[in-house]
């Protein structure tokens, strides 16, 4: 299973948008300058993340992106499938199984087995909040600046 890098840019969008809430909006330009993410497919990204809810935007000179929900109640899985779309093992479509290319049934061994994986997947994305990695950027920034102080 990938994620393009789509996914992890909404991922990296909102991560920045929390670790600055309480000093209002962040701007797309900023946003992209702190993650290294092209302005333009970051205004894709962030129309997304808006659609689904998860962001709202702010007009005027101060304006940018806020979080709609506390940053603890917004799951990685939220964030992937807004940005992505459905979770999925399964490259195969229906049209492409192997029943309908005269195989015996086999796929239904594997359709048992992707949908063990993709619970999984969404399990682990389930369990992780933004706040969560907001608190993982924290944890590393502090362990950066202990190491440059020895």
């Amino acid at each position: 299973m990938r994620f393009s890098i789509k996914g992890e840019y909404g991922i990296l969008a909102a991560l920045e948008i929390a670790l600055h809430t309480d000093q209002g909006p962040v701007q797309v330009r900023k946003i992209a300058l702190q993650q290294g993410i092209p302005v333009r497919f970051l205004e894709q990204v962030m129309s997304s993340l808006k659609k689904s809810g998860l962001v709202e935007s702010v007009r005027g000179a101060q304006g940018g992106y806020r979080l709609s929900k506390p940053a603890d109640e917004i799951r990685l899985s939220d964030l992937i499938q807004a940005v992505e779309g459905p979770i999925s093992p399964m490259a195969r479509t229906n049209e492409n199984s192997l029943d309908s290319r005269g195989g015996h049934g086999e796929e239904d061994v594997l359709k048992d087995v992707w949908g063990e994986v993709k619970d999984s997947i969404i399990g682990v994305l389930d369990s992780i909040s933004l706040q969560d990695l907001c608190n993982r950027k924290k944890t590393i920034e502090d362990r950066k600046a202990l190491m440059y102080h020895i």
